[in-house]
């Protein structure tokens, strides 16, 4: 995958179905729909969005049985998190992870088992 590519933002309808078809691992739109809560969008919007996600390299749509096409991610979960982030660093905090990472520790309550984690985590890559 370029890096073009990893880096490229999602919409937030994008980024929902995205979801979807990243915990399923496949699916037509019709299954995307069926794991939507009411009200769902019309089929040819779903459609719309997962044609533009394939033209974005984001996904493929594979010929299933019938006229449905299955459409499979290209792109994993964490490789385009770590994009969005990488992006979210770059941009909003002057490319500064600790500038990051203040603010989310500024504003969210954490529990001492999560400090832990995080406190863990930085010392660990501190040694690698």
């Amino acid at each position: 995958m370029d890096l073009e590519t990893k880096h490229r933002s999602l919409t937030k309808s994008e980024l929902h179905l995205m979801n979807l078809l990243w915990d399923k691992g496949e699916a037509t739109v019709n299954d995307l729909l069926a794991m939507m809560p009411e009200p769902r969008p019309a089929y040819t919007t779903t459609l719309t969005v997962m044609r533009v996600l394939a033209s974005k390299g984001i996904v493929e749509a594979k010929l299933g049985s019938g006229k449905a096409h299955i459409y499979v991610p290209i792109m994993t979960r964490e490789e385009y998190t770590q994009g969005f982030m990488e992006e979210t660093r770059n941009t909003l905090f002057k490319g500064s992870f600790s500038a990051l990472l203040s603010f989310f520790a500024e504003r969210e309550r954490l529990a001492a088992d999560e400090v832990e984690r995080i406190i863990a985590l930085l010392k660990k890559n501190q040694k690698e």
